[in-house]
């Protein structure tokens, strides 16, 4: 990934010029994300210091849903201005669903462009992790992604995400022997015959916070684990170290629902997220990684020990790739649930 350009205070202060009368007639954006700490968190570092240099409010709503975006733009309804969604769904809802971003207030050079698409820029980075027990393995621990999948040499319990498309499938490729930058488009079936072979073995999580408890509670060995929970789960004491051999990262967007009532202080918030000081707060406060790698968080000590950007770590990043599941999410998640079931 090539870094981007640093958002400059000179920039931000172009994209903000005149936006302080907004918050005179009472107009607030509404933001949508997954709730609980998360979106505490993004209150924190983004939406306090917005309106403070602003004076546009911002209120809370969610947690995402896909289904209600879509039923809110179809009945002409929107009380939603931004959300924070999965890059996937920034693409497959494009010009449909989303607005497309007003590229004059929303900087394109603050993002690694792989990741920009007319509807949506990332909001972080995360990483999918695969970590062990430490008390399991003695001195001979899994070193690849390999290991993950090879339950003779290293038996255990294993856990993965609760959604299809943030890197299980794509680490068991990689652990069958294809090479990172040959992934896409991902070869399903060959996927799922590796995954295969540990599949009496491991639980597929429901939620992120049931891999979390599970690491805490030792009732599982190794685990594809998010960024967010494998920090939460550390710092409760979970005896768990990463492997850094293969890291599947992906980022969340940003988008704009179609017909949002308040589309230009949306694509200004937008911008403003950007920017370093938001950006790295952020970062420290919920355990994600910023879009611009010049950006660096104050991290804590658990939280430098699985930062997969981290210049000890990052031979490990293999980029996914969310065009290509904006156009397969569906027919890859019909047959995952089926080889799941069968």
């Amino acid at each position: 990934m090539r870094g981007s350009r640093t958002v400059t205070a000179v920039a931000m202060a172009s994209v903000l010029a005149g936006t302080a009368a907004c918050g005179s007639d009472n107009r607030a954006l509404t933001f949508v994300s997954t709730g609980s700490s998360f979106q505490d968190n993004q209150k924190t570092a983004w939406q306090e210091p917005f309106t403070a240099e602003s004076g546009i409010e911002v209120r809370n709503d969610g947690p995402v849903d896909e289904a209600k975006l879509r039923a809110m733009v179809d009945a002409g309804k929107v009380s939603w201005d931004v959300v924070d969604t999965s890059a996937a769904a920034a693409e497959q809802y494009c010009g449909t669903y989303l607005e497309p971003l007003d590229f004059s207030i929303v900087d394109r050079d603050a993002y690694p462009p792989e990741t920009v698409s007319e509807c949506g820029v990332p909001a972080y980075f995360y990483s999918i992790i695969f970590m062990y027990d430490t008390t399991k393995y003695g001195d001979r621990p899994p070193r690849t992604i390999a290991d993950f999948f090879d339950p003779e040499r290293y038996p255990g319990r294993r856990m993965v995400p609760p959604e299809i498309a943030v890197g299980l499938l794509e680490d068991a490729l990689l652990a069958d022997g294809a090479h990172p930058d040959q992934l896409y488009p991902l070869d399903v079936d060959r996927a799922l015959r590796k995954v295969d072979v540990i599949k009496d073995v491991t639980t597929f999580a429901e939620t992120y916070g049931q891999m979390q408890q599970a690491m805490v509670d030792g009732q599982v060995d190794m685990a594809l684990v998010s960024t967010a929970r494998a920090h939460q789960a550390l710092s409760a004491g979970a005896p768990f170290e990463p492997v850094w051999d293969k890291t599947i990262v992906n980022w969340n967007d940003l988008v704009v629902p179609k017909g949002s009532p308040n589309r230009e202080e949306a694509m200004k918030f937008i911008a403003f997220i950007a920017g370093d000081e938001p950006s790295a707060r952020f970062s420290e406060l919920a355990s994600v990684q910023p879009v611009n790698e010049q950006v660096k968080p104050n991290f804590d000590e658990v939280q430098r020990r699985i930062d997969a950007f981290s210049p000890e770590h990052r031979h490990s990043v293999v980029l996914g790739n969310a065009r290509w599941w904006a156009r397969n999410f569906d027919a890859v998640t019909e047959k995952f649930t089926a080889w799941l079931a069968g």
